[in-house]
Protein backbone atom coordinates (compact mmCIF):
# COMPACT_ATOMS: atom_id res chain seq x y z
CA UNK A 1 0.00 0.00 0.00
CA UNK A 2 1.37 3.44 -0.83
CA UNK A 3 0.62 7.16 0.06
CA UNK A 4 1.34 9.81 -1.43
CA UNK A 5 3.51 12.21 0.36
CA UNK A 6 2.09 15.88 1.05
CA UNK A 7 4.15 18.24 2.63
CA UNK A 8 2.83 22.38 3.40
CA UNK A 9 6.41 24.04 4.09
CA UNK A 10 5.72 27.68 6.06
CA UNK A 11 8.33 30.34 6.82
CA UNK A 12 6.85 31.00 10.39
CA UNK A 13 4.44 30.19 12.54
CA UNK A 14 3.04 30.31 16.39
CA UNK A 15 3.12 26.14 16.73
CA UNK A 16 3.00 23.80 14.14
CA UNK A 17 0.73 21.40 16.41
CA UNK A 18 -1.47 24.67 16.50
CA UNK A 19 -1.43 25.46 13.00
CA UNK A 20 -2.90 21.74 12.05
CA UNK A 21 -5.58 21.62 14.50
CA UNK A 22 -7.12 25.28 13.28
CA UNK A 23 -6.69 23.82 9.53
CA UNK A 24 -7.59 20.51 10.67
CA UNK A 25 -10.94 19.89 8.34
CA UNK A 26 -8.97 21.19 4.93
CA UNK A 27 -5.78 19.36 5.74
CA UNK A 28 -5.59 15.88 4.00
CA UNK A 29 -4.42 12.86 5.85
CA UNK A 30 -1.50 12.21 6.65
CA UNK A 31 0.19 15.54 5.83
CA UNK A 32 3.31 17.09 7.25
CA UNK A 33 3.33 20.95 8.29
CA UNK A 34 7.01 22.00 8.49
CA UNK A 35 7.90 25.58 9.62
CA UNK A 36 11.28 27.17 9.87
CA UNK A 37 10.61 28.88 12.90
CA UNK A 38 8.19 28.30 15.55
CA UNK A 39 7.34 31.23 17.65
CA UNK A 40 5.30 29.37 20.56
CA UNK A 41 6.45 25.34 20.12
CA UNK A 42 6.05 23.70 22.84
CA UNK A 43 6.48 20.57 23.93
CA UNK A 44 4.71 17.89 26.62
CA UNK A 45 3.74 19.00 30.17
CA UNK A 46 3.69 22.88 28.59
CA UNK A 47 7.55 23.20 28.15
CA UNK A 48 8.58 24.84 25.43
CA UNK A 49 10.57 24.14 22.91
CA UNK A 50 13.37 26.50 21.89
CA UNK A 51 12.86 26.65 17.77
CA UNK A 52 15.50 29.15 16.09
CA UNK A 53 15.90 28.37 12.06
CA UNK A 54 17.47 25.23 11.44
CA UNK A 55 15.83 22.47 12.99
CA UNK A 56 12.76 20.40 12.10
CA UNK A 57 9.46 21.63 13.54
CA UNK A 58 6.82 19.22 11.93
CA UNK A 59 3.23 18.23 13.13
CA UNK A 60 1.81 15.19 11.25
CA UNK A 61 -2.29 14.77 10.27
CA UNK A 62 -3.60 12.00 11.30
CA UNK A 63 -7.26 11.38 10.63
CA UNK A 64 -7.45 7.49 10.74
CA UNK A 65 -7.22 6.26 14.29
CA UNK A 66 -6.57 2.92 14.43
CA UNK A 67 -5.46 2.43 17.91
CA UNK A 68 -4.84 3.85 21.03
CA UNK A 69 -3.24 7.33 20.92
CA UNK A 70 0.39 6.37 22.17
CA UNK A 71 0.13 4.30 18.47
CA UNK A 72 0.85 7.79 17.09
CA UNK A 73 3.75 8.14 19.09
CA UNK A 74 4.87 5.13 18.36
CA UNK A 75 5.14 6.40 14.39
CA UNK A 76 6.12 9.64 15.04
CA UNK A 77 9.43 8.32 16.99
CA UNK A 78 9.63 5.30 14.45
CA UNK A 79 10.02 7.85 11.76
CA UNK A 80 12.38 9.88 13.16
CA UNK A 81 14.86 7.28 13.56
CA UNK A 82 14.31 5.56 10.12
CA UNK A 83 15.59 9.51 8.48
CA UNK A 84 18.59 9.18 10.99
CA UNK A 85 19.23 5.57 10.06
CA UNK A 86 19.19 7.23 6.38
CA UNK A 87 21.72 10.56 7.23
CA UNK A 88 23.50 9.69 9.73
CA UNK A 89 24.28 6.11 10.06
CA UNK A 90 25.84 4.85 13.37
CA UNK A 91 24.21 7.68 15.12
CA UNK A 92 23.37 5.57 18.34
CA UNK A 93 20.26 7.19 18.91
CA UNK A 94 16.81 5.34 20.47
CA UNK A 95 13.58 6.18 22.00
CA UNK A 96 13.66 6.97 25.90
CA UNK A 97 10.12 6.17 26.98
CA UNK A 98 7.84 7.53 26.70
CA UNK A 99 8.30 9.66 23.62
CA UNK A 100 12.05 11.43 23.29
CA UNK A 101 14.61 10.57 21.07
CA UNK A 102 18.26 10.64 22.79
CA UNK A 103 21.86 9.88 21.95
CA UNK A 104 23.62 8.93 25.02
CA UNK A 105 22.22 11.00 27.82
CA UNK A 106 21.14 13.93 25.74
CA UNK A 107 17.69 14.62 24.25
CA UNK A 108 17.86 14.90 20.37
CA UNK A 109 13.95 14.59 19.55
CA UNK A 110 10.79 15.22 21.29
CA UNK A 111 7.54 14.17 20.32
CA UNK A 112 3.94 15.30 20.87
CA UNK A 113 1.13 13.91 20.05
CA UNK A 114 -2.39 16.13 21.07
CA UNK A 115 -5.47 14.89 19.76
CA UNK A 116 -8.29 16.86 17.85
CA UNK A 117 -12.44 16.58 19.00
CA UNK A 118 -15.16 17.00 16.77
CA UNK A 119 -18.98 17.28 18.42
CA UNK A 120 -17.02 16.20 21.60
CA UNK A 121 -15.82 12.92 19.96
CA UNK A 122 -12.05 11.99 18.63
CA UNK A 123 -11.51 13.40 14.94
CA UNK A 124 -7.85 12.80 14.66
CA UNK A 125 -4.47 13.18 16.18
CA UNK A 126 -1.56 15.57 15.46
CA UNK A 127 1.64 14.56 16.44
CA UNK A 128 4.11 17.27 16.78
CA UNK A 129 7.70 16.67 16.40
CA UNK A 130 11.01 18.75 17.11
CA UNK A 131 14.19 17.35 16.02
CA UNK A 132 17.39 19.21 16.97
CA UNK A 133 19.25 19.03 13.51
CA UNK A 134 21.75 22.23 12.84
CA UNK A 135 21.49 23.61 16.28
CA UNK A 136 25.20 24.72 17.19
CA UNK A 137 26.30 24.56 21.07
CA UNK A 138 25.66 28.15 22.12
CA UNK A 139 21.72 27.54 20.94
CA UNK A 140 21.84 24.15 23.13
CA UNK A 141 22.92 25.87 26.42
CA UNK A 142 19.96 27.90 25.63
CA UNK A 143 17.96 24.38 26.50
CA UNK A 144 16.73 23.89 30.25
CA UNK A 145 18.00 20.47 29.96
CA UNK A 146 20.76 18.03 28.64
CA UNK A 147 20.73 18.35 24.45
CA UNK A 148 22.27 17.18 21.20
CA UNK A 149 21.77 18.09 17.69
CA UNK A 150 23.32 16.19 14.44
CA UNK A 151 25.28 19.52 13.92
CA UNK A 152 27.06 18.30 17.22
CA UNK A 153 27.34 14.71 16.68
CA UNK A 154 28.18 14.75 12.74
CA UNK A 155 30.01 18.18 12.71
CA UNK A 156 27.89 18.53 9.34
CA UNK A 157 25.44 20.95 8.44
CA UNK A 158 22.08 18.33 7.36
CA UNK A 159 19.88 19.19 4.07
CA UNK A 160 16.68 20.31 6.03
CA UNK A 161 14.54 19.91 2.87
CA UNK A 162 16.02 16.45 2.84
CA UNK A 163 15.32 15.54 6.03
CA UNK A 164 11.67 16.77 5.68
CA UNK A 165 10.80 14.67 2.74
CA UNK A 166 12.76 11.57 4.08
CA UNK A 167 10.34 12.16 7.58
CA UNK A 168 6.99 12.57 5.55
CA UNK A 169 8.13 9.30 4.00
CA UNK A 170 8.38 7.44 6.73
CA UNK A 171 5.81 8.72 8.78
CA UNK A 172 3.32 7.32 6.36
CA UNK A 173 5.17 3.99 6.17
CA UNK A 174 4.55 3.97 10.00
CA UNK A 175 0.78 4.95 9.98
CA UNK A 176 0.38 2.62 7.38
CA UNK A 177 1.94 -0.20 9.19
CA UNK A 178 -0.31 0.60 12.28
CA UNK A 179 -3.33 1.16 9.97
CA UNK A 180 -2.49 -2.09 9.18
CA UNK A 181 -0.67 -4.17 11.79
CA UNK A 182 -0.97 -2.52 15.32
CA UNK A 183 1.00 -5.32 17.07
CA UNK A 184 3.94 -5.03 14.54
CA UNK A 185 4.22 -1.73 15.00
CA UNK A 186 4.06 -2.00 18.96
CA UNK A 187 7.10 -4.65 18.42
CA UNK A 188 8.75 -2.29 16.29
CA UNK A 189 9.02 0.78 19.14
CA UNK A 190 9.02 -1.59 21.72
CA UNK A 191 12.38 -2.84 20.14
CA UNK A 192 13.85 0.63 19.82
CA UNK A 193 13.49 1.44 23.79
CA UNK A 194 16.80 0.90 25.58
CA UNK A 195 15.04 0.92 28.81
CA UNK A 196 13.77 -2.67 29.82
CA UNK A 197 15.94 -4.47 32.33
CA UNK A 198 17.53 -1.03 33.13
CA UNK A 199 17.40 1.40 36.38
CA UNK A 200 16.03 4.11 36.45
CA UNK A 201 14.84 7.38 38.19
CA UNK A 202 11.31 8.25 37.25
CA UNK A 203 9.28 11.01 37.91
CA UNK A 204 5.57 10.78 37.91
CA UNK A 205 3.17 13.04 36.92
CA UNK A 206 2.24 13.47 41.09
CA UNK A 207 4.19 12.35 43.63
CA UNK A 208 8.01 11.94 44.16
CA UNK A 209 10.33 10.38 42.07
CA UNK A 210 11.95 7.20 42.83
CA UNK A 211 14.40 4.67 41.69
CA UNK A 212 13.11 1.60 40.26
CA UNK A 213 13.96 -1.93 37.71
CA UNK A 214 11.99 -1.17 34.16
CA UNK A 215 10.40 -5.08 33.93
CA UNK A 216 8.20 -4.07 30.88
CA UNK A 217 6.32 -1.85 28.96
CA UNK A 218 2.97 -3.28 28.80
CA UNK A 219 0.90 -3.86 24.99
CA UNK A 220 -0.82 -0.17 25.89
CA UNK A 221 2.35 1.54 26.48
CA UNK A 222 2.72 1.50 29.97
CA UNK A 223 5.68 1.36 31.63
CA UNK A 224 5.85 -1.19 34.35
CA UNK A 225 8.53 -1.06 37.24
CA UNK A 226 9.60 -2.81 39.97
CA UNK A 227 10.29 -0.52 43.55
CA UNK A 228 13.55 -1.09 45.58
CA UNK A 229 10.58 -2.70 47.90
CA UNK A 230 9.91 -5.15 45.02
CA UNK A 231 6.22 -4.02 44.65
CA UNK A 232 5.32 -3.04 40.83
CA UNK A 233 3.65 -0.27 39.38
CA UNK A 234 2.65 1.08 35.93
CA UNK A 235 2.70 4.37 34.58
CA UNK A 236 1.07 5.51 31.77
CA UNK A 237 3.63 8.81 31.49
CA UNK A 238 6.41 10.23 33.21
CA UNK A 239 9.93 11.35 33.04
CA UNK A 240 12.57 8.98 33.33
CA UNK A 241 16.09 9.40 33.82
CA UNK A 242 18.34 6.21 32.93
CA UNK A 243 20.93 4.97 35.64
CA UNK A 244 24.52 4.98 34.34
CA UNK A 245 26.29 1.62 34.67
CA UNK A 246 23.18 -0.19 35.81
CA UNK A 247 21.79 -2.65 32.92
CA UNK A 248 20.07 -5.75 33.17
CA UNK A 249 18.90 -5.04 36.81
CA UNK A 250 22.82 -5.33 37.64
Amino acid sequence: MQRETNIRYLESVDSTNTYAADHFDSLADGTLIVAETQSSGHGRLGRKWHSPRGNIYASFVMKDLFGEPFHATMVSSLAVLSVLNDLVPGHGAYIKWPNDIFIGNRKLSGVLCEGVLRKGALAGIICGIGVNVNLPEEELERIGQPATSLLIQTKCKINLKIFAEKLAVYLNWYYIIGINDRERLFGLWKRENRIIGRRVTLQPPHGPACEALVRDISDDGKLRIEKEDGSQQEFACGDVKLLPGMENGA
